[in-house]
């Protein structure tokens, strides 16, 4: 039977970061949980930070294009980066770059699950529960709305 040796820190970090991409409070959170004292944490991430492994900003980037896709707005992205580890800071950085399409977004939030806008007032209000929580701003929802209604 083999026993596997246990890494130095850096390995461990390089073994993450092989599988997919972490923030910096991901990676701090897996070390801990690994038993790796704060001293060597802190000099894997920083090691791994210079070497351009671990980027914070990109991670960010990367979710927010994922979730985007999925049709989720601002809100709900922002919300979703800070409990991956990202600052509040960096979310809201990149929540407000201009290469985001938001309407797009939430044209395929909403035939998801509508093939068409809702007639009576109680169904649209459902509606426009549904795409706030999903994430979007009230007012793009509204505009939305409008549109829809004057296109039909």
């Amino acid at each position: 039977m083999r026993y596997k040796q246990k890494l130095s820190a850096k390995g461990a970090v390089v073994e993450l970061l092989s599988r997919r991409g972490y923030s910096r409070a991901q990676l701090v959170k897996k070390l801990k949980e690994k038993e790796y004292s704060t001293d060597e944490i802190e000099q894997a991430l920083d090691y791994a930070q210079q070497q351009g492994w671990i980027n914070d900003f990109e991670f960010a980037m990367g979710l927010t294009r994922s979730r985007l896709q999925s049709g989720y707005g601002g809100a709900y992205i922002r919300q979703y980066l800070t409990s991956k580890g990202v600052s509040s800071e960096i979310a809201a950085q990149v929540i407000a770059d201009e290469q985001w399409d938001w309407w797009q977004a939430l044209e395929r939030a909403f035939s998801k699950k509508y093939r068409q806008l809702p007639q009576t007032w109680p169904e649209r209000r459902k509606c426009q529960a549904y795409l706030y929580r999903r994430g979007f701003d009230s007012d793009l929802i509204r505009q939305f709305f409008e549109i829809q209604s004057q296109s039909q």
